[in-house]
């Protein structure tokens, strides 16, 4: 119990801390303090920029508990999402193909529905046809 409400307040500061990376103005600035939430939260910056959605899935799956898996492929999903936001294209998309992975695997495999990933598995879709 002790460790669920750890991991549940490491949730929250993820999140918390994504939405001041996105406020910061200076995309430099921002960049960084993406970087710095790979390195804090799932691992090496460069591993997930050059593995493929199917890779850092199974990255996951090795090296976190059961209970956490889920919870840790959104936190990457998330920050393929925000990182596409300022990527020039290709990686743009890129990043956003990965994200929309990791976003349906979640939705497909979870028992928690969430509305905003719902939509934020349409935003990509839109955004990769266009």
């Amino acid at each position: 119990m002790i460790q669920q409400d750890y991991f549940i307040r490491i949730i929250q500061e993820f999140f918390a801390a994504l939405a001041r990376a996105l406020e910061k103005k200076e995309m430099e600035g921002r960049s960084k303090a993406i970087q710095d939430m790979y390195q804090q939260y799932l691992g090496s910056y460069e591993f997930y920029q050059n593995a493929t959605a199917e890779e850092a899935i199974d990255h996951i799956a090795t090296a976190y508990p059961e209970e956490q898996r889920y919870q840790r492929m959104e936190m990457l999903a998330e920050l393929y999402y925000a990182e596409a936001e300022w990527r020039a294209y290709p990686i743009n998309t890129t990043l956003l193909e990965r994200a929309l992975q990791l976003f349906e695997m979640i939705d497909r495999n979870s028992d928690t529905f969430s509305l905003a990933r719902a939509d934020k598995i349409k935003d990509i879709q839109n955004r990769i046809r266009q």
